[in-house]
């Protein structure tokens, strides 16, 4: 309904940076491509997508997208996530029902399907399939304690199969509360066996998937091991202000505290459980020694890399915490079928808990981001309704569990409500509209120009517009990233951060060497594209043109190389310098085409001109302000005296925290992800027209140490690129494959912008051949003087090995039950 009042607009975040770009890539690739669901080039420069759609894309909830067009995805995903978390709800109340009556399992498994975990991580999706198995697995854990009949196999390859990482946390929860549970059962041994049996079993069907993705992620993430500590993420007493309603903000997402809202009546029912004399002390003394210790999962450093798989989360803290919500509703409910009623201790007990977390949250009230005087009132008031109803109508009447269920509702839709409101949703004609206009070029390329090739833009929707728009790029964002591309990358002065990167900051050298053939820019003839992040490369306006479409131009740039292409370059490395992307590029280019000469060229800055500043007299380049209340800024002018590109190279402590940066009056974006030094093309066939760069003090105090001006010698590039291109050969590409027949004259080096990956089989004339890394990052290898039949094959051996695994533990499984 909230979404239904706002137009139906979902993406925000991830989901519309992100997710909805996958499933775009989904629904295009699994009946008509399905060879991409295991590599793709639209993955980054290439890589393997196994990892991804571990992560993201195997939820069978997935295949509702394909009853919608690709212009409705965006409603598509929204039903997804709807029916998610129905199913979220649907499975809690089948485990609850057999335990409590109705009304009150219909109020805990709401409570659950629309916890603050929910609220909070609705739009990441593909976490909520772990929720909607949790319930299901406590329930085959509890038939194994007690050794009935039990359905833990299938679970446990459910959970590893729909989202390995949730599905980790999930199993981990599994089998504490398997051991916090053991004590209390009869079949000790028989349970031990048949769980470890059963996990085991589930785990190798599971292989096809495991062994991926563990491969994949010692290559990407898990590569760059977290600093562990004993500290605490946060000071541990203010995540009670978590179990406030609308507990919640954009702030939270990136940098808050785990999400634990799960609706007040269920906050006292939790208390009243472990002050209960009606249940039996060593179970409650166990599940309280589990709480204790998922509630300190929620803020020890140690216990957060535990449940994180050793890194710390990039956004979206405690991933884990439906877990502890789930649990701690548990308990609520066995309090619920033990004691139908309160003692007068239980009474006061709850009701004082009640009253210092209303004068606790009273007090932190402003001090906290996400948490105003709106929120303290609204919460007060539904924890003294809760109060009421447990001290004084729980169990009185026929009518209580419905009772209970009416105040979850409201409870949870003014919660839901108060946090909705404080994120902001794209419109979805804005992604309908460049997923449009960029797949009709797209489209018309693929008709008219087909080959192997990278495509560009100079403005972007998101880092993985090439999914949605069906084309490859250089630009991505996944949490399971190649760190040898994406440190490359940041060498040579492209927009970064550890799990993304973008086409912002390279030149026409790096277009060259990176096989960037064609671009599309914006057409302002027609209607402007609402995603219009303009990177700053006027050069790109001196390719050549070749059709306009409604919204877009397209250029080709002609001296491209390709991705494949025979050098006298034999250096699998080079030693690039950290932050230096001018000399980077040029020293790659010069490797590649064995060029000697120089192709940047720095530029004396020239004097500056002050408004409201003063230099300092020891270093003319920093400046402060001097009357605060005016405006500041400093300001260089120059006069380009040949038609080439120019560019700014902005230092890494440069960003728009400190200024604000015009060029000619135009405001440039200089956003940073991680800090690095970046290229801006301030000018291209401008000789003779004045450039005035701006700096608006930002500040008080504005350090310009590091700025430097290079002008780039165009032709040269252009000259020494079309020599290189002289007789190299043509190499085609379908689905797994990349082949190519060329003669060579003498030995040379093979190499490629293919991202190095041992999965690539490389055979010459019928003969497999070794593989080398080129440039730290690239597959090459060497060739002799003759004729070459050359044939690259991706070989995915650890999906081969994973499903042989799954295929003999299966084979196993039906010869045990025959």
């Amino acid at each position: 309904m909230y979404f239904a009042l706002h137009k139906f607009n979902i993406l925000t975040v991830d989901l519309g940076q992100q997710y909805v770009d996958f499933f775009s890539f989904l629904r295009n690739s699994l009946f008509t491509h399905p060879s991409n669901l295991i590599y793709s080039f639209q993955n980054g420069l290439g890589n393997s997508m196994l990892g991804t759609d571990a992560y993201y894309l195997l939820s069978p909830f997935n295949l509702i997208l394909f009853l919608f067009s690709k212009n409705q995805l965006p409603i598509a995903i929204l039903l997804l996530i709807t029916l998610k978390i129905g199913a979220m709800g649907l499975s809690s109340f089948f485990y609850w029902k057999k335990r409590i009556p109705d009304y009150y399992a219909l109020s805990s498994s709401l409570a659950y399907a629309l916890c603050g975990y929910v609220i909070a991580n609705h739009f990441n999706l593909m976490w909520l399939d772990s929720a909607i198995l949790l319930p299901l697995l406590v329930n085959e854990i509890d038939h194994c304690l007690y050794n009935k009949p039990n359905h833990l196999i299938l679970l446990t390859f459910l959970l590893w199969f729909t989202n390995f990482y949730t599905g980790f946390m999930v199993l981990l929860f599994g089998f504490l509360y398997f051991l916090s549970q053991l004590t209390f059962t009869q079949f000790k041994k028989e349970a031990l066996i048949n769980y470890f049996k059963a996990s085991i079993l589930g785990s190798l069907i599971s292989a096809f998937i495991l062994l991926p993705v563990l491969f994949e992620m010692l290559a990407g993430k898990a590569s760059s091991p977290a600093r562990w500590s004993f500290g605490f993420q946060f000071p541990p007493f203010e995540e009670l202000s978590k179990l406030a309603l609308g507990a919640y903000s954009f702030h939270e997402m990136e940098a808050g505290m785990p999400n634990i809202y799960l609706t007040m009546p269920f906050l006292l029912f939790i208390m009243a459980y472990f002050t209960s004399n009606k249940i039996d002390w060593k179970p409650k003394l166990a599940n309280l020694l589990l709480f204790i210790f998922l509630v300190f999962s929620l803020f020890w450093t140690p216990l957060v890399l535990v449940w994180h798989l050793g890194q710390f989360p990039v956004w979206y803290p405690g991933r884990f915490s439906f877990i502890l919500i789930f649990f701690s509703l548990n308990l609520a409910t066995l309090f619920i079928k033990k004691q139908s009623q309160l003692s007068i201790a239980q009474k006061i007990f709850i009701a004082i808990l009640a009253t210092g977390l209303s004068f606790y949250l009273a007090f932190i009230t402003n001090k906290i981001e996400f948490l105003n005087n709106t929120n303290l009132i609204i919460s007060c008031l539904f924890l003294a309704l809760a109060v009421v109803y447990i001290c004084f109508l729980y169990n009185q009447n026929r009518i209580s569990g419905k009772l209970l269920f009416g105040i979850i509702i409201i409870e949870i839709t003014v919660n839901t409500i108060l946090s909705l409101n404080n994120l902001a949703y794209q419109n979805n004609a804005d992604y309908q509209n460049f997923s449009k206009t960029t797949n009709q070029v797209t489209q018309y390329l693929k008709k008219t120009h087909p080959g192997f090739y990278r495509v560009e833009k100079t403005f972007y929707r998101s880092d993985d517009d090439p999914f949605t728009a069906n084309y490859y790029g250089i630009s991505n964002f996944n949490s399971i990233s190649d760190q040898k591309v994406l440190t490359l990358l940041q060498n040579l002065g492209y927009l970064h951060n550890s799990n993304s990167y973008t086409n912002y900051g390279g030149s026409p050298i790096t277009d060259n060497i990176l096989g960037i053939k064609y671009y599309l820019t914006p057409n302002y003839a027609y209607k402007k594209l609402s995603f219009d992040n303009q990177n700053e490369r006027l050069d790109v306006n001196g390719y050549h043109f070749i059709k306009q479409f409604s919204g877009l131009n397209l250029y080709q740039n002609q001296t491209a190389f390709p991705l494949l292409f025979l050098t006298s370059a034999s250096a699998t490395r080079i030693h690039f310098d950290e932050d230096n992307p001018t000399r980077n590029q040029a020293l790659l280019f010069n490797k590649i085409t064995a060029n000697k000469s120089p192709l940047f060229h720095s530029i004396i800055l020239p004097s500056t001109k002050t408004i409201n500043a003063t230099s300092s007299p020891d270093n003319n380049l920093e400046f402060t302000q001097k009357n605060i209340a005016k405006h500041a800024s400093i300001s260089f002018t120059l006069t380009p005296s040949t038609q080439n590109s120019y560019y700014l190279e902005l230092p890494d402590t440069l960003n728009n925290d400190q200024t604000d940066l015009f060029i000619n009056g135009a405001s440039i974006n200089i956003d940073t992800r991680d800090p690095q030094s970046r290229l801006i093309n301030f000018a291209y066939r401008q000789k003779g027209q004045k450039i005035k760069i701006t700096f608006n003090i930002k500040n008080r105090k504005l350090d310009l140490n590091g700025i430097n001006l290079w002008e780039l010698n165009n032709s040269a590039v252009s000259q020494l690129s079309q020599q290189f291109l002289q007789n190299q050969p043509s190499f085609f590409q379908k689905g797994l494959v990349v082949r190519s027949h060329f003669s060579t004259d003498r030995a040379q080096t093979l190499a490629t912008t293919i991202p190095f990956n041992r999965n690539w089989l490389i055979f010459d004339n019928g003969h497999l051949v070794k593989k080398k890394l080129f440039a730290n990052t690239f597959l090459s290898i060497q060739i002799t003087k003759g004729k070459h039949d050359l044939k690259l094959v991706y070989v995915p051996f650890t999906l081969i090995i994973g499903a042989i695994i799954s295929l003999f533990t299966l084979i196993f499984l039906k010869k045990r039950k025959c």
